[in-house]
């Protein structure tokens, strides 16, 4: 074989490895993309049907569904505030997340918070009630990401509990 032979073959091996290499990045970025977009779209689905759900209920009173979400796995947990002045009310908890705390008390009208590790996610869903003996607040875990909830249609509002 030739030297110039030899050197020939090596530049083909460098070419293959860096167009190998550059097929091998662009296809986990590609791939990465499309799974962080099935998060957003996961989770965009999961509010609007919440959202739907809580409007489809609200005006339908003394009617009572059980209804099952695919919750996002970013969400660890999803609480559920009923706001009035009613005195029978406790206190929120002190362990509860700052954030929702915050915007309970600057009165931004959100009455659902999504917790997505330290942030959340506050929704406005129309006027909920909870039964939740004497608290204004339930937080509720999802258990295998799914979430099961007892809506009850009061005419004006809906009626929250974990089923």
């Amino acid at each position: 074989m030739k030297k110039a032979q030899i050197h020939g073959q090596v530049f083909i091996y460098i070419l293959t490895l860096i167009i190998t290499a550059a097929i091998l990045l662009y296809g986990y970025n590609a791939i990465t993309s499309i799974s962080t977009k099935a998060e957003q779209v996961e989770f965009v689905k999961f509010k609007n049907d919440l959202k739907q759900d809580f409007e489809k209920i609200s005006t339908d009173y003394g009617s009572v569904e059980v209804e099952t979400y695919s919750v996002p796995s970013k969400v660890k947990e999803i609480c559920f505030y009923q706001e009035g002045e009613d005195v029978d009310f406790h206190p929120l908890p002190d362990d509860l997340n700052p954030l929702i705390k915050d915007s309970i008390s600057d009165e931004t009208g959100n009455n659902v918070f999504l917790v997505i590790g330290d942030a959340i996610e506050p929704m406005n869903l129309g006027r909920i009630e909870i039964s939740n003996e004497g608290y204004n607040m339930v937080c509720i875990k999802p258990s295998g990401n799914r979430l099961k909830l007892r809506l009850e249609g009061r005419g004006d509002g809906v009626l929250v509990e974990k089923a």
